[in-house]
């Protein structure tokens, strides 16, 4: 190597250093840009959601408060609030056990395969279609073939087309979390598999299973679009009563109708109607909240019991 190379060789080596140090520059600077972006984004949907949620309650806060609010009268969605909760447990005890059962085939029986895949496909295909479309189904499905009428348990039956996507998803995540070293020791001490599902799989997948359950409740409590064309806008006289084969609406309906193709038309003044409107917004905001937040800590509090027992 001549001097002059000699000397040009750690000149060289400089070079790269500093092309180096650049480019790592660069790219700290584009993450740091990209993080900032990404940030404002957030900031922005955040401050959306926030401020719908807080201008909704705002408006309809006093009115919980009315006692004629709760009311069984056309100014009051006492009936509503009866026929949300009605629906809401006929619907889970029809769908929940459906998805589970399906959940349990899929992770502990089924072979992966193109069954598997297939059925995957149809449950997220189900779960892309629209809740109005899924109501136009319920029509023909349950009130004009199944001859159930305008009623709830074609409500119901229409609400589990529309949550057994969810539900199965939730379920097979559940049961999926389940450590395979756990069924191993159950079937090496004897257990069969149907008795390794009930008293190992089960009980340590409780705790998702619980939020699966819960946040499907919530689905339900705020559909409309679906139940607009099954259960009607309307209720009997006899609307506090069990029977699943009469028609009957839900605050979210009832809040659609009243704020839309029914205003000025149930006698109500718009004192009345800005009441119903306001407070069954600002009512479901609450529910649907109560219970995003208890499948939260439900499900915390059931995981913690069943890792300590």
């Amino acid at each position: 190597m001549s001097a002059q190379q000699a000397v040009q060789a750690p000149a060289r080596g400089n070079e790269r250093v500093e092309e180096l140090k650049r480019i790592v520059q660069r790219i700290e600077v584009g993450n740091r840009i990209g993080v900032s972006v990404l940030w404002v984004i957030a900031a922005i949907i955040a401050v959306l959601f926030v401020g719908i949620i807080v201008y909704l309650l705002v408006q309809g806060a006093a009115y919980l408060f009315v006692p004629q609010f709760y009311g069984t009268s056309d100014a009051g969605v006492g009936r509503e609030i009866f026929n949300t909760f009605y629906i809401l447990i006929l619907a889970e005890v029809i769908s929940m056990p459906i998805a589970l059962a399906a959940a349990i085939y899929l992770i502990e029986y089924a072979t992966q395969g193109a069954l598997v895949t297939a059925f995957h496909f149809a449950a997220e295909t189900l779960a892309s279609v629209p809740s109005i479309v899924l109501g136009l189904f319920g029509v023909l499905a349950f009130s004009i073939s199944l001859h159930l009428g305008i009623s709830r348990i074609a409500g119901a039956l229409t609400l589990l087309c529309l949550n057994l996507p969810l539900a199965l998803r939730l379920f097979e995540s559940a049961l999926a979390s389940v450590p395979r070293e756990l069924r191993e020791g159950a079937l090496a001490l004897g257990a069969t598999k149907w008795r390794m599902i009930r008293t190992v799989v089960i009980p340590s997948a409780l705790p998702g299973i619980v939020t699966a359950f819960i946040l499907t409740a919530g689905k339900i409590i705020g559909e409309a679009a679906a139940l607009l064309f099954t259960m009607g806008l309307n209720n009997p006289s006899n609307v506090f009563t069990l029977d699943p084969s009469i028609a009957s609406d839900t605050l979210t309906t009832h809040l659609y109708y009243v704020a839309g193709p029914g205003a000025g038309s149930l006698g109500l003044t718009t004192a009345q109607e800005t009441t119903i409107t306001a407070g069954s917004a600002t009512l479901l905001i609450l529910l649907l909240l109560i219970i995003n937040l208890g499948a939260r800590v439900l499900g915390r509090y059931i995981e913690r019991r069943v890792t300590a027992a």
